[in-house]
């Protein structure tokens, strides 16, 4: 089984990065009148999903860095996309709120999801995509600790 996957791979790491261009290019175009892209929907629909949500809480269920999260909020901000409140309850902690202008792009976002999920799916059988599902949560999750793993050593966290 090891020589099987060890001379699959580039395959299946092939089939990965196509799979990542084309929703890039899926999105871009599905986003094209607003002034976001793929890079930001991300942050976008969470904080659509969760008015109010903190950087934290976004960083934890992106999993991204916060660096980039701060690049992201930034561009959100000077775009008009999002409106940041100092919390009532701790003042160091900053709340993110959608502003109206944002709000068809936030359902523009749910639009292409389902179009997206619909076009991803088709002709494959429910039970194999809840397995790939599955499958491929499983992969997120094995990279996902050695990745941040070796992010939080590089910066001393």
């Amino acid at each position: 089984m090891s020589t099987y996957i060890n001379n699959n791979f580039s395959n299946f790491g092939r089939c990965i990065s196509i799979l990542d261009r084309l929703m890039k290019m899926y999105y871009d175009h599905g986003l094209a009148e607003f002034e976001i892209g793929w890079g930001q929907q991300f942050y976008v629909e969470y904080i659509y999903d969760h008015p109010g949500a903190t950087a934290q809480e976004m960083v934890e269920c992106i999993r991204v860095d916060k660096a980039t999260l701060t690049k992201v909020i930034k561009k959100l901000k000077e775009i008009g996309y999002i409106r940041i409140v100092r919390s009532e309850n701790d003042k160091r902690s900053k709340l993110l709120y959608l502003t109206d202008k944002a709000v068809p792009a936030a359902r523009r976002i749910k639009e292409i999801h389902s179009s997206f999920y619909s076009a991803l799916c088709s002709n494959i059988l429910p039970l194999d995509i809840r397995q790939a599902e599955k499958t491929m949560e499983q992969m997120m999750e094995n990279i996902s600790q050695k990745v941040w793993h070796r992010m939080e050593d590089f910066h001393g966290e």
